[in-house]
């Protein structure tokens, strides 16, 4: 304030005088000129003709922000004075919550700032369900964010059999599989041939599927005009091969649990982000 002695003021400066200023006020018989902010003036205030959309924005994020705070409870405003840093730049939790909203640092809707991040890397068994521990957190004020995968590969069944002329064989499987993405693969032939001097003629067969259903391959035989038994391998390749990403179960205070989207054929390392707002 500017301590005023004599004050004379031309009547075509009186405007511009009322805009800057306000009138002389006294204390202790002292008279005193204070600066009038332009916000005080009535068309800088709300509604008020010279308030432009910008101002008007940053007017209402300040209101909003101010409003949230007052809803806050005394434990949640401890929150803020506590994340205070240890330089102490801001002198209470108040102004850490109100610059957060007024500098854009989380959006207009949800002001919120960051108080802590964790990263923790851990191997995950195929049966999944895997803890990880954390530093103390409030599970409501948190966002977990979740890198790594494991695998399924193809399930693989071998084995050998025979079957008879005209005949067929039922093959059990286990486990079972599912036919619609089930490939066979049979290896094996049989007959007879009869050669002289350079010439003659052979009769040949192999096997054939005839059936796959979940428990079962049956494999059969047919020939015209020769009998015998035809010894082969078979090898079934049920496509299961994908990748398999873990899911967020649960968040506590001090652990993570994440589980697996399918059991998958390893165990894959997987690491997690915890991320803490205030």
């Amino acid at each position: 304030m500017a301590k005023v002695t004599t004050q004379s003021i031309p009547s075509e400066d009186r405007i511009i005088y009322k805009r800057a200023l306000q009138i002389s006020t006294s204390h202790k018989d002292i008279k005193y000129v204070r600066t009038r902010y332009p916000w005080r003036l009535p068309q800088m205030q709300a509604g008020g003709a010279d308030v432009k959309p910008a101002q008007q924005i940053q007017r209402d994020r300040f209101k909003y922000v101010k409003n949230k705070y007052a809803l806050l409870s005394a434990a949640e405003r401890a929150r803020w004075v506590a994340a205070n840093p240890e330089y102490h730049s801001y002198l209470y939790g108040y102004n850490f919550f109100m610059l957060e909203g007024l500098m854009g640092g989380g959006t207009v809707e949800y002001p919120q700032m960051i108080k802590s991040i964790q990263v923790v890397k851990e191997s995950v068994p195929t049966t999944g369900t895997k803890s990880f521990a954390i530093d103390t957190v409030d599970p409501a004020k948190c966002v977990v964010m979740i890198q790594g995968n494991s695998y399924i590969s193809d399930k693989i069944q071998r084995g050998a059999s025979s079957v008879a002329y005209n005949s067929s064989v039922d093959i059990a499987l286990s486990p079972s599989v599912n036919p619609a993405i089930s490939e066979v693969k049979l290896q094996g032939s049989t007959g007879t041939m009869d050669i002289s001097e350079g010439t003659g003629g052979g009769l040949w067969g192999a096997p054939r599927v005839t059936a796959l259903i979940a428990a079962k391959l049956t494999v059969a035989l047919t020939m015209t005009s020769w009998s015998g038994t035809c010894y082969f391998s078979w090898e079934i390749i049920e496509h299961k091969a994908q990748t398999v990403y873990p899911v967020l179960v649960s968040v506590a205070a001090n652990a993570v649990v994440i589980d697996w989207a399918l059991v998958p054929s390893v165990a894959g390392y997987v690491s997690i982000t915890v991320v803490e707002y205030l």
